[in-house]
């Protein structure tokens, strides 16, 4: 998962115009079944912004950080339109109101908006009318739009996504988010564990060359160190797929320099 910074981005007016047209419409619905038919009967909409979403983060679902690994892309309400189940899978009621807001939206691969469909947990201070604030909420699922739940999670050598801490509430939220996301999906953990794999190599070459240029200063090694840290750099750019990955093999070497290419 990454961090998506949505400031300074916004849709064009004409979209925006319609959402608004459209959020009048269930508001002045007579009934849910009229909501759910003009929710229905536009269903295509939301996918009118997929490429404005996926320019936010370079192509990348912001669940994953694959660009084809994760299949499809697909765009998520990641609080559900119509259903919204809690943590007993019971139907705790939707966010109808927000099916036409693009700050509710989350660019997803296939693999993950399949899995996650309409769960939404919430701990405490469910909104279920549209004056409630969903701010208060505590929920489930962390969030790629809030940066400080991307710092819950982290990898490991194997390709893996865990939880940062053992225990506690942001445990059970990292573990709830990795399993109905399948953010430990087989192709991504793999894709994953092929980064970290690369990154750890040209780390460890790195390093032996500027050991030896200690020893025996020399222009051509000077140079090749130069061109694997240039190719680490390229790991960790936003651009690049699973750069978080990459981030957290640096990090994890200990290696001064190494943890600067990450920061």
């Amino acid at each position: 998962m990454i961090y998506i910074n949505r400031d300074g981005h916004v849709p064009d007016n004409v979209w925006l115009a319609k959402a608004k047209q459209l959020t009048d419409d269930l508001f002045n619905a007579a009934n849910k079944d009229d909501r759910n038919k003009i929710i229905d009967d536009n269903e295509s909409f939301w996918g009118e912004i997929k490429d404005f979403l996926l320019n936010i983060s370079h192509g990348k679902c912001w669940y994953s950080e694959s660009k084809d690994g994760f299949n499809h892309p697909h765009v998520d309400h990641f609080r559900p339109k119509k259903i919204a189940l809690g943590i007993d899978k019971k139907d705790k009621g939707g966010y109808w109101w927000l099916t036409f807001d693009w700050t509710n939206y989350r660019f997803s691969g296939g693999v993950g908006n399949v899995k996650k469909r309409d769960k939404f947990p919430v701990k405490a201070n469910k909104a279920d009318y549209p004056n409630i604030d969903t701010d208060d909420e505590i929920i489930f699922f962390l969030d790629p739009c809030e940066e400080e739940d991307v710092l819950k999670l982290t990898f490991n050598s194997d390709g893996e996504i865990i939880p940062i801490d053992a225990n506690g509430w942001d445990y059970e939220k990292a573990k709830y988010t990795i399993e109905n996301l399948n953010l430990n999906f087989k192709l991504l953990k793999e894709k994953r564990k092929d980064v970290w794999a690369k990154c750890n190599i040209l780390i460890l070459e790195t390093q032996d060359l500027m050991m030896k240029n200690k020893l025996t200063p020399s222009s051509k090694r000077s140079g090749q160190i130069s061109e694997k840290i240039r190719q680490l750099r390229d790991f960790v750019k936003p651009t690049s797929e699973y750069s978080a990955t990459a981030k957290t093999c640096l990090l994890s070497s200990g290696l001064i320099w190494a943890m600067r290419i990450a920061a």
